[in-house]
This record gives structure tokens, sequence and C-alpha cells, in this order.
């Protein structure tokens, strides 16, 4: 009898699951298996090909589960969460001013890193392995991040005026420069040059972040016409909208990615898709501030590459990637009276492979293929609420939740196993979150 083939060694295992590979066939798999090995997916494909192929030194049994990429959230303020449900009720502008008089008495190295970790756990344990990540400190962020095992996407932040980390744009420039070129072929921390927006940077600020951008080959990422006050304040001061003096100062290309665009007109959505500008939609924070309804269905006619984010909990309240899906997925149905609008399935897509590409990962990240890397979420679907199962992206859509996400793995590694965190006391960081807010709280009196 001729000897078994020699199975080739893998690092882990995840067996009997129901595969969502979210590839370009949209690929699903009843009983499949994944293999990796590293920092990488090595196979997928049916359980017992994979386990006649493979040799694991660990295996993760998902039966009843279901195995999908990793959400990617593609705006957020991270360490923001310690601001959560502190200012409510008021309209962008108003609340920015009293969120920045906060901010200004209370941002430090040590406060960012500590908001990052904790807002790092939620993310993980929701299934968010992935976040463009706008704030103060970059640093102190990517250092969370390598803590926790997430990946991240940041970088400077320019803003003019009494900002809060105190630093004015030559030191914030230089520490910035630092950071991009630390991160520049780093496997975790993908490096992004934020301007916070055409309100706040002057049009000779912004062309620095462009150039500095440009230089280190970057990604660029910034608010824009997020209100109808800030087109028309960005309008009057400089004669352009906001997207158009962006346009004006070459900062819009396939490496940039503009938060909200509410108040964007059918002109601009052409722009956007003619220079192939990923918008990362934020309906919760839209909502929530009042803000309006992004055009998203007739940016998605044009051809415009549109993700998900969730916002920072100061103003979202949550760092959810699930309910910023649902709502995505149902809110514009309504508006327009269309239930053909934004489907399951397209929902999905923006929150895994089409923010991989907007984030210039697309060829490594966003689906569950050969070659890519093991950013891996799995879902226990033995629940009331997921029972029982037609459409899988439905359910994902419109049903799951980050109470269902049992098991993440980032890079290869496993960062959260039965819905434990295995990188970071956060009972630890919650305690040292606590005594912070006393202090924010008393200091709002």
């Amino acid at each position: 009898m001729p000897d078994s083939p020699a199975r080739e060694p893998a690092d882990l295992l995840i067996t009997h699951g129901l595969i969502l590979t979210i590839d370009r066939a949209d690929t699903t798999l009843r009983d499949g298996a994944i293999a990796v090995r590293g920092a990488e997916i090595i196979g997928v494909g049916p359980t017992k090909r994979l386990l006649d192929a493979y040799q694991p030194t660990e295996v993760i049994d998902a039966t009843g589960q279901l195995v999908m990429p990793g959400l990617i959230n593609t705006h957020t303020h991270s360490p923001a969460v310690l601001y959560r449900g502190l200012i409510e009720d008021l309209p962008l502008e108003a609340w920015l001013e009293k969120l920045w008089v906060s901010e200004r008495q209370f941002v430090t190295p040590e406060y960012v890193r500590l908001g990052a970790a904790l807002a790092q756990a939620e993310m993980l344990r929701g299934g968010t392995t992935t976040a463009v990540d706008m704030y103060w400190h970059p640093e102190e962020l990517a250092q969370a991040a390598l803590e926790s095992g997430f990946r991240l996407v940041a970088g400077p932040v320019y803003f003019d005026g009494d900002a809060p980390d105190r630093q004015d744009t030559d030191s914030r420039e230089a520490s910035g420069r630092e950071f991009l070129q630390q991160y520049r072929h780093h496997p975790t921390i993908i490096p992004c040059v934020m301007p916070h927006s055409t309100y706040t940077v002057s049009p000779k600020s912004l062309g620095r972040a462009r150039d500095l951008a440009e230089r280190f080959g970057a990604l660029l990422s910034t608010h824009c016409a997020e209100t109808a006050t800030e087109v028309r304040t960005v309008s009057e001061r400089h004669r352009y909208s906001p997207q158009g003096l962006l346009d004006e100062l070459g900062m819009l290309d396939e490496r940039t990615i503009l938060a909200h665009c509410v108040h964007t007109s059918g002109s601009e959505i052409e722009q956007l898709a003619e220079k192939h500008v990923t918008v990362s939609h934020c309906p919760l924070s839209n909502l929530k501030l009042g803000s309006g309804v992004a055009p998203i269905p007739a940016m998605q006619k044009a051809g415009v590459r549109v993700t998900v984010g969730t916002d920072g909990a100061q103003s979202s309240n949550d760092l959810d990637m699930w309910t910023a899906l649902r709502v995505n997925a149902t809110l514009h149905k309504g508006v327009h009276q269309d239930p053909t609008l934004i489907t399951a399935r397209e929902a999905l897509r923006m929150a895994t492979v089409d923010a991989a590409e907007a984030i210039g990962l697309g060829g490594r990240l966003g689906s569950l293929e050969a070659g890519k890397l093991a950013d891996v979420v799995i879902l226990d679907l033995r629940r009331p609420h997921l029972t029982p199962l037609y459409d899988v992206y439905a359910h994902l859509a419109f049903a799951a939740g980050r109470d269902d996400v049992h098991t993440v793995i980032v890079h290869g590694k496993v960062v959260v196993r039965g819905r434990d965190m295995l990188t970071l006391r956060e009972n630890d960081i919650m305690a040292e979150v606590n005594v912070l807010a006393r202090d924010i709280q008393q200091s709002q009196r």
C-alpha cells in the first residue's frame, strides 16, 4: 500500500466552519477549512481536503460557526472613547468647540495610549480587525495597536491654530515624518497623513500634508463636506467647496479617503469616481449630529468606492461596525423608498474587500483566500436570533452583532478566543479610564 503524501506544516487550521470568503466569486463553503502559516492564509477549501493536506500545530473547530474576513473601519478617532456620552444633542460645529476645550485640557500621550487600548479592545471584540484612526499622538495609537494585535492605519494629524496636542505645525510635521519613516514598511501599521479638514487646516498646511504623503507614498485621509455649514464656511473663505479645494491642491486620487461627504453635489460625485477617491460613509454620526444623509446610492451608481466607518465614540457613541453596517444597509432604502438599494452583500463588501482596496491592501486583505493575510473573524451561529439560516449575507447585515463574535485572528495571531481578550488586560484599562473619566466629568461643571 503506497505511503500517504506528507502533509504540509501549518500553524493553525480552522475546520468545519461555514466559510464566507467574500472573494470575487462570493465563494461559500458549508464544511470549510482555512489553513494559516505565520501571518498568511495558505489554504481554503473543504475540511476533509485541508485535513489531508496540512499538519497543523493548532486546530480550531468551527462547527456551528461562521468564518469570515475581519471588518475594516475606514474612519474613527479611537481614543475619543474617553468622551463617550459626555457632549450630546448639539450640531457638529458647536459640539466640536466643546470637545476641543476638553481635549486641550486632557490630551497627553498617556491619555491617547489609554483611550486607544480601550477602543481597540472594543473593536477587536466586535470583529473589527483594522481601522483608519485619526487622532493626536499617532505614535501612541501605534504602540497600543502593537500591544493589542490590532491592524492600524494612522499618522500625523494636521490642524492649524490651538490644537489639543499643543504642537505647532512644524513640530507636528517633524514627528509625523518620523512616524511615516518608522512604519513605512511595517506589517501591521499602515502610514496615513491626516489633515483634519479644509475648515481647520489652511491651504498652505494642506499642501504640506499632500507633499508629505507623496514623499512617503502614504495614504491621505480628511473630513469632507460633513455639514452644510462646513461647505458654506469653506466656500466663503476659499471660493471653493471642501472637495473643490482639495482638488485644486491636487489631493484627490486613489490614495485618498474622504470621511462623510454628506453634502456632495452631482458633479463632485462624478469627480470622486473619475479620480478613484474612496468615501468613508459614517451613517451613525451623521444622523446623530443632524448632519444629514450622504448620497451613497448616487455614489455607487457613479462608480465611487464607498466604505463604512463608525466615526469616533465621542459622536456616534459606539465603535460597533455591525450597527454601522446595518444602518448603512437600511437607511438609504427608507430615504429613497427603494428596498433594492444597498444590498446585504454590498454592505458586507463595503466593510471588507472594498475597505481593503481603500487602504492599499486589496491584494492582501478583505477576503479569505490563499496568499492573503490571516485577519479572520469567527461568529457563533448557534443563537436564537441567528436561527434558522437561509441567507448568510442577510444574517450578517440585518441580524448578527458584535456579541456573536467568538474568535478573532489578526495577522495570523489569535487575539480573542471564546470571547476572551488575550492581548490586553481589560479590567486594568477600564479601571484607569474610570479614574480619568471622573476628572473629565468634573471639568465640565
